[in-house]
């Protein structure tokens, strides 16, 4: 169906590619707008208050996954659905799903702000002038859970419809004023606080632009029907899903709130700056893994398991061939990069480290492929007991290196992990029988 060198799928193929150039778009614009901003952002900020913006970043991050993985679930469920001509299951399982999403998102939004005296007084070493002024911000912060989980529903089902274009013309301004609000609030006000409520409003607009786009997509989007009977469905998928949704970000973002354990906020912009440079790399996996998976999904409802490992293995050579040579760039000019785009403090310590994750950052790119072969395949629990195994082994590798390493320890732990991981999942799809 795809990828295959014959004349009857030139159109899939072209489309294949089209969509994910649509989708590295909508990555890429988001990076650039990141390298323009954070320089800026630190200069205006200044590095404490710019290390617990990272640190909120990795807040939202974690805290979405309160979504108990029913978005990527959407996408893989209502794939079959329309592979097999059941377009009439989808009303309920989205708008169950989204409903289910919102909920989730309102008891995270409450946790956050619940803990938020423990985080901001003693889980961070944040200076003691700023404590007020974070405590506030996370409150400004909490809301926003609830929308990032229902706009990951809404774009779950987007792509579930090969949507990736109308997902991009959106992702695209709103991903680039993820970085551009709070530039633009810094000449009447460096608060957290002003910051955090500019974020605020950027999710709410994401929100309502997928909601259009759904509502144009399908037909009977507002066919408004909630059923008990397809939360089991969800859950199947979704709950082994949550495993690895908990464990994932522990292990990709923890490692910033370690470093503010250990050491300082300062320490955490120096890891950070470097960490949000290098994985934006990323994109190019992401944008390629992103496309394979509502595919891989479609292709294994059609047990069509040729075509399904034709797209596997031309994916992955894609990701190598894109991503090898920049990191090759980066290690060799890790310094000269930042010192021309931060200057001689931060080039001086973070080169390191810039140098270690970008080893990391090839391994977990390589990843990304049989990741979504995996759960495409509908294995999401093979993904999560990986993702657990891994964090037995991570968690106390990141505190000893650290606390022997600093920073660049971190790095190290880091880059361990993601290639580890990228090892057992091409041995895991390489020794199982679709790969016959």
């Amino acid at each position: 169906m795809v990828l295959i060198d014959s004349k009857s799928n030139i159109k899939s193929y072209r489309t294949f590619i089209h969509n994910i150039g649509w989708n590295l778009v909508g990555q890429v614009a988001p990076l650039i707008a990141a390298l323009v901003s954070i320089p800026l952002l630190i200069k205006g900020l200044g590095v404490d208050r710019f290390g617990i913006l990272t640190i909120a970043w990795m807040l939202i991050g974690y805290f979405s996954l309160f979504d108990l993985g029913i978005g990527r679930a959407l996408t893989q469920i209502i794939s079959e659905k329309l592979a097999t001509n059941n377009e009439k299951d989808v009303p309920p399982l989205m708008w169950t799903g989204l409903t289910v999403m919102f909920v989730l998102g309102m008891i995270a939004s409450l946790l956050i702000v619940g803990l938020s005296d423990w985080i901001i007084y003693s889980g961070l070493k944040i200076p003691v002038y700023l404590q007020a002024e974070a405590q506030r911000s996370l409150s400004m912060l909490a809301p926003s859970i609830p929308l990032v989980l229902i706009a990951t529903g809404l774009r779950g089902v987007l792509e579930a419809k090969h949507e990736f274009k109308s997902v991009n013309l959106v992702r695209i301004p709103l991903g680039v004023m993820m970085f551009i609000a709070p530039l633009c609030v810094l000449p009447f006000s460096n608060s957290l606080v002003t910051i955090f409520f500019s974020l605020l409003l950027v999710r709410a607009f994401t929100v309502v632009a997928f909601l259009l786009l759904c509502y144009r997509s399908l037909g009977n989007f507002t066919q408004f029907t909630l059923s008990k009977k397809v939360i089991p469905e969800l859950l199947r998928f979704g709950g082994w899903m949550t495993v690895s949704n908990i464990v994932s970000p522990i292990m990709v973002q923890m490692d910033r709130f370690v470093i503010g354990m250990m050491l300082s906020m300062a320490a955490v912009a120096y890891y950070a700056t470097p960490y949000e440079m290098v994985t934006k790399l990323l994109v190019v996996p992401a944008a390629i893994a992103g496309v394979c998976f509502p595919q891989f999904a479609t292709l294994n409802a059609q047990k069509n398991v040729k075509d399904a490992m034709v797209l596997y293995w031309k994916s992955c050579k894609y990701v190598l061939y894109t991503i090898l040579p920049v990191v090759i760039f980066v290690i060799l000019f890790a310094g000269w990069i930042l010192h021309l785009w931060l200057g001689e403090k931060f080039s001086s310590e973070s080169t390191g480290v810039f140098q270690i994750l970008a080893v990391g950052v090839l391994a977990n790119g390589l990843a990304a492929i049989p990741f979504a072969f995996i759960q495409g395949a509908g294995r999401s629990d093979i993904t999560a007991k990986f993702h657990v195994a891994e964090l037995i082994v991570y968690l106390p590798l990141l505190f000893i290196l650290i606390k022997l390493y600093g920073i660049n320890g971190a790095a190290i732990a880091w880059c361990l992990r993601s290639a580890s991981d990228a090892l057992a999942l091409f041995i895991f799809v390489n020794n199982n029988k679709w790969a016959d």
